[in-house]
């Protein structure tokens, strides 16, 4: 069954609109054990979708299936309208996907400006340290100026990322991916180990980047998710479970099994 976040009308020209991001019948197993189960899924427009489920869910391996850092054993990927399926996590990125991970995965001997404007010039899966020595940094360090102002982190900008704070690391890590210019971006549990005030900084963040992108999020806190999130996929056993409104999932069974896991 495909899930179809619910569609934003406008008054447009006539046609249907283009899949941002989407997938049809993806499966994925390892060894024995089948950890993405024919999900199919489809977000056509800007806003923050939350992804959840129970550890083992199968959230982190849909999300490296989607970001091309995984091939899939049966079913395709859409980004931006067009099957991507067959191409890895570099050209994905170029296509406008940009990824945040659950570990942060920054520089701790260089400056938030260079560990941004690395995110414009590094290449996925690239050992970061290659990164600082391309020779478009300098150039980057500009666009990675202009997008730590548009998130009001401007006095983060000569900081070793190694002395930040981790809500500073995790807010420099999405600053990196919106460094590229990313239609979607896929953020991976950002507010793991964050207090109810950092993570009230990143709700503000997260809701800021949806007006004018799509953002999907996996994140086990369901308060902050569903404060967010348009729409909810809760994934059960490599399966979707339920897909709806956050209206529809905070009265749903699925939502009340995920509280009585967190109690």
């Amino acid at each position: 069954m495909t899930t179809v976040a619910p569609r934003a009308h406008s008054g447009g020209s006539a046609g249907s609109p283009v899949v941002r991001l989407g997938c049809a019948g993806l499966t994925k197993r390892f060894g024995g054990v089948l950890a993405v189960d024919d999900v199919s899924l489809e977000i056509d427009r800007s806003g923050v979708f939350g992804l959840c489920g129970f550890n083992g869910a199968g959230k982190s391996t849909l999300f490296d299936l989607l970001a091309g850092a995984v091939r899939p054993d049966a079913g395709t990927v859409v980004l931006g309208g067009r099957d991507v399926t067959g191409l890895g996590s570099a050209q994905r990125s170029r296509l406008g996907l940009a990824r945040t991970w659950q570990r942060v995965r920054l520089a701790g001997d260089r400056t938030v400006l260079d560990n941004v404007a690395a995110g414009a010039v590094a290449r996925p899966g690239q050992s970061m340290l290659v990164a600082f020595f391309r020779p478009g940094l300098a150039l980057a360090r500009s666009r990675a100026a202009t997008v730590l102002a548009e998130l009001g982190l401007t006095h983060l900008a000569d900081q070793l990322a190694g002395n930040l704070t981790l809500e500073g690391q995790r807010l420099t890590e999405l600053a990196r991916a919106l460094v590229s210019e990313p239609k979607v971006i896929l953020a991976d549990e950002p507010a793991s180990g964050l207090s109810a005030a950092q993570r009230q900084v990143l709700a503000e963040m997260l809701s800021r980047l949806g007006t004018s992108r799509t953002v999907v999020l996996v994140e086990h806190d369901l308060d902050l998710l569903t404060s967010v999130a348009d729409h909810v996929w809760a994934m059960v056993s490599g399966r979707v479970a339920f897909s709806g409104a956050v209206a529809e999932f905070t009265v749903s069974e699925v939502h009340a099994s995920l509280r009585g896991m967190r109690r």
